[in-house]
């Protein structure tokens, strides 16, 4: 455990020392709920039909689709934004020349910025339930499970442009284009169900889309383990195919930049 509590609090340390913008980035969610209550006040009735999976509150749709972003956001950035302060401190090539092995790194140093938004989540959820949202027949269990198997997904991406990183040094267009989808068709916004029958196909090619689908219904509708396994089943599948994927596209990445020389440079 000395490992990965040197990872987590090398990080706390670094986003506490910059005390105004981390208790900026807290409070921000208290600006934000309020926002989302009257966008349900305005829209949710024009929108109920297509709700109905997901408690019939737009408020409480809007609420959870953001909160939950911010796990696809946290998993682009981490890895990305580790490295390049890694790199920038020049003790990137010491970290991935060191005898742990390389998953561990990426899993460590995640931790904390994890940590951080599941703290936001639950704030997000705790100020919603202050305006109104219902979270009684939640089956708290379950959500737990598809925002594990969902995240596993999210940081695959987030790996995956942290190898763009090593090989080109900057990776910020391709992590704000990943986003961009997700929100656009991911059904952050608006139910996946309003878009053209094309764009719903690509949207079902994309982690956030199942994850969050599940998440609702297990907050908002208290649906069951049965009802739950299919989306559990297909984020299964992405985890088992994206992981190792970025993985091995790190370690690759990794090796070639050793053999180049280029590992230190940014």
């Amino acid at each position: 455990m000395r490992l990965p509590y040197a990872f987590f609090k090398r990080d706390y340390l670094v986003a506490v020392s910059y005390r105004t913008a981390f208790t900026m980035q807290i409070l921000s969610i208290l600006a934000f709920v309020p926002v989302y209550f009257f966008l349900g006040k305005l829209f949710g009735d024009t929108a109920s039909g297509m709700l109905d999976n997901y408690g019939g509150s737009y408020f409480a749709f809007l609420l959870i689709g953001m909160a939950f972003l911010a796990y696809m956001n946290t998993s682009l950035r981490t890895f990305n934004m580790s490295l390049r302060e890694s790199q920038l401190m020049g003790t990137l090539e010491i970290v991935l020349s060191s005898p742990t092995p390389l998953w561990k790194v990426l899993v460590y140093s995640s931790l904390w910025f994890y940590m951080l938004t599941t703290v936001q989540f639950g704030l997000y959820l705790l100020v919603g339930l202050l305006f109104g949202l219902e979270l009684g027949d939640a089956n708290l269990l379950g959500s737990i499970v598809v925002l594990f198997l969902g995240v596993i997904s999210f940081a695959s991406f987030g790996i995956l442009t942290a190898s763009v990183v090593i090989i080109i040094k900057q990776g910020n267009a391709l992590n704000a284009m990943v986003s961009y989808v997700s929100l656009i068709l991911g059904g952050v916004l608006y139910p996946v169900e309003v878009l053209p029958g094309w764009l719903q196909m690509i949207a079902k090619v994309l982690p956030i889309t199942h994850a969050l689908a599940g998440m609702r219904m297990a907050l908002l509708n208290g649906a069951s383990w049965s009802q739950l396994l299919p989306y559990i089943g297909i984020l299964c599948l992405f985890g088992l195919v994206l992981l190792p994927t970025a993985i091995l596209s790190f370690a690759y990445a990794v090796r070639l930049s050793k053999i180049s020389g280029t590992l230190a440079q940014y």
